[in-house]
């Protein structure tokens, strides 16, 4: 489930699968627009959504509830405990990430919407734990960035080995890990878990997996095969890495209507 390897060269061979990418369209399509603009009858508890029908603009609240991990994680070397200042760095870093790939340009109902998600601290909020990656002895379970909520409290690793720019490579998987419990809520583990038929479960690419795109956007929620026509650098895939319109849409049908 994590962000950080989702454009890479696909590490599981045996992973070959009938074509399930192609195959599965985005469930956000047998929702209507109206349906869409009006929201769920089911809505998410820690995002409401303001509707600005003058101005073309839909306010979102992400409430967060980031946290350290616990004694018993540390002690199991799952993870390392980051200092006051680090963790809020790392929280800062987070809501950066999230503001940033989750604001787009949706349409509704053949007009273009100006969509801003902003992440507000809260009890209430989705409960995410920042941390230092901890014992190398354990591997990708004590480094590997994953969010299962509402199963499981998520992890985020901070990674300064995490390619020339941890930062970035931080506030964009961030915002990827924070996108699976808005993905869950909605259609289900399954699609959310297997990056919309990109990936098993457990987060191995498939050979079916698209190339990530050597133009144009890259959707933050998919797994991507490497590209084999052209060398793609880390800054261009931070610049063109953005939630896919119907991931918004998703996200506005699912939050809650502000009063």
């Amino acid at each position: 489930m994590a962000n950080n390897s989702r454009t890479g060269k696909n590490n599981y061979p045996g992973a070959i699968l009938p074509d399930p990418y192609r195959a599965r369209p985005q469930p956000i399509g047998a929702v209507n627009d109206e349906q869409i603009h009006n929201g769920s009858k089911r809505p998410l508890t820690y995002a409401t959504a303001n509707m600005d029908d003058e101005h073309k603009i839909i306010h979102i609240r992400l409430c967060m509830n980031y946290g350290k991990p616990s004694l018993v994680t540390c002690l199991l070397g799952l993870a390392k405990k980051p200092g006051d200042a680090q963790f809020e760095y790392y929280a800062r870093l987070a809501d950066e990430g999230i503001a940033k790939y989750w604001s787009r340009t949706i349409t509704l109902k053949g007009e273009a919407w100006d969509v801003r998600v902003r992440p507000e601290r809260s009890a209430q909020g989705m409960p995410l734990t920042l941390a230092n990656p901890g014992s190398r002895l354990l591997g990708n379970l004590s480094r590997r960035s994953r969010n299962p909520y509402p199963f499981f409290t998520g992890t985020l690793y901070y990674d300064e080995n995490d390619g020339p720019d941890p930062e970035r490579s931080y506030a964009m998987t961030a915002a990827h890990e924070v996108g699976h419990p808005l993905l869950t809520h909605a259609f289900g583990a399954l699609w959310s878990w297997g990056h919309a038929g990109t990936s098993t479960l457990l987060g191995k690419r498939y050979d079916s997996a698209p190339e990530c795109p050597a133009q144009g956007e890259i959707n933050l929620m998919l797994y991507y095969n490497r590209n084999t026509s052209c060398v793609i650098g880390s800054d261009s895939i931070f610049e063109r890495t953005i939630a896919s319109e119907d991931d918004l849409k998703t996200l506005v049908y699912i939050a809650g209507r502000g009063k």
